[in-house]
């Protein structure tokens, strides 16, 4: 099973495991809700109406993130899951807004809670269990690096805190003070809508290819020029798509490097940044050829003297060369050779002899 598809499956089956429970968990509240008119148990109730929506959503997003790119599709359809996390945004939004309403009314028109022990009885076991939902999907989502189950996991966690003001509202209701439960709702419903603008900017920064992450494109920078061979890493660009990255670096290299000599490159770079980032689905280097900071310079010198060498204008014939490296206009290194022509040359002469004139 490939990497891709084992990770969606693995999401499939805690979206399905987080629909069967908050189903369970939102229709005992819809119902106890509705029976004894507590309106912040009846937000929850909508809020986990919304949750099912949203795990739906990521569901089928993953489940069509897991087809094989095409033609059309050259990238494949990761990005549908980033889409599902984007209308589960939408849902919660909408959501929020219902809730933020009702309990308005609730406000200005307060009403007494029925059958309070049973509400507080509700409200109570929904914790544990939304928490177990939370930290179940928070880390099924990092480990698979999904956007869409994480952002729901952060709805369970804000259902868990949800849970404990419905606590408070119920409460409150009992000793005389219904109007406060339609506060509480009107606390539920506000930290619904900011869950639900978190998830849909993020979803946005995703599906524009904004840099989410500037800290992990600075690593992959420093993981190629670690790379023996990397002259130079001139631009780094990366996007997600659903729970993957995709990758693109432009490098520096010697120019007279040989092509198999490169691709060994490129295969080394690969494989350190998908070493230290799994999820980085696919990495294209483009190499450049590096342009000589370097300039060596061959002086026909008389003497050996290093810098001190006297020139003489005869560069066939000069006894010795003076190389220097120059960097920057600032002398870098030196060294002198004998002149290996020069021997040849005496050798020629005396093998021919000395032309007539």
């Amino acid at each position: 099973m490939s990497k891709s598809i084992e990770s969606f499956s693995r999401g499939e089956k805690a979206a399905k495991i987080g629909f069967l429970v908050v189903a369970l968990i939102g229709a005992v509240k819809g119902v106890v809700g509705f029976a004894s008119a507590s309106v912040s148990l009846l937000a929850q109730a909508i809020d986990s109406l919304t949750d099912l929506f949203a795990l739906i959503a990521v569901f089928f997003g993953m489940r069509l993130s897991q087809r094989s790119p095409s033609e059309r599709f050259p990238y494949g359809y990761y990005r549908a899951e980033t889409f599902a996390s984007l209308i589960v945004s939408i849902l919660v939004l909408l959501t929020g807004g219902e809730v933020l309403r009702e309990s308005a009314l609730r406000v200005l028109n307060p009403e007494q809670i029925v059958s309070p022990l049973i509400a507080l009885s509700v409200a109570t076991a929904s914790i544990p269990i939304l928490f177990f939902l939370y930290r179940y999907a928070r880390k099924v989502g990092m480990e698979i690096n999904s956007q869409s189950l994480q952002s729901q996991s952060e709805d369970f966690k804000a259902d868990v805190y949800t849970s404990f003001l419905v606590l408070i509202g119920v409460t409150s209701s009992q000793l005389g003070y219904p109007w406060i439960e339609g506060l509480i709702g009107a606390v539920v419903s506000l930290l619904i809508l900011k869950a639900g603008l978190t998830q849909g900017w993020e979803a946005l920064l995703v599906l524009m290819d904004a840099v989410v992450n500037p800290e992990r494109m600075e690593r992959v920078k420093e993981l190629a020029q670690e790379v023996t061979g990397v002259i130079s890493v001139h631009r780094v660009r990366m996007r997600r798509s659903g729970p993957f990255c995709f990758g693109v670096l432009t490098i520096g290299v010697d120019k007279r490097i040989p092509v198999e000599q490169a691709h060994r490159l490129a295969e080394e770079i690969e494989r350190r940044v998908k070493q230290k980032f799994p999820f980085v689905e696919s990495l294209i280097i483009h190499m450049e050829p590096q342009e000589e900071s370097k300039l060596r310079v061959a002086i026909p010198v008389r003497e050996d003297l290093g810098m001190e060498s006297p020139v003489t204008p005869h560069f066939g014939e000069a006894p010795f060369f003076l190389f220097v490296d120059v960097e920057e206009a600032t002398i870098q290194r030196w060294i002198t050779k004998q002149n290996p022509g020069l021997e040849l040359e005496k050798k020629a002469r005396n093998y021919y002899g000395k032309p007539h004139s």
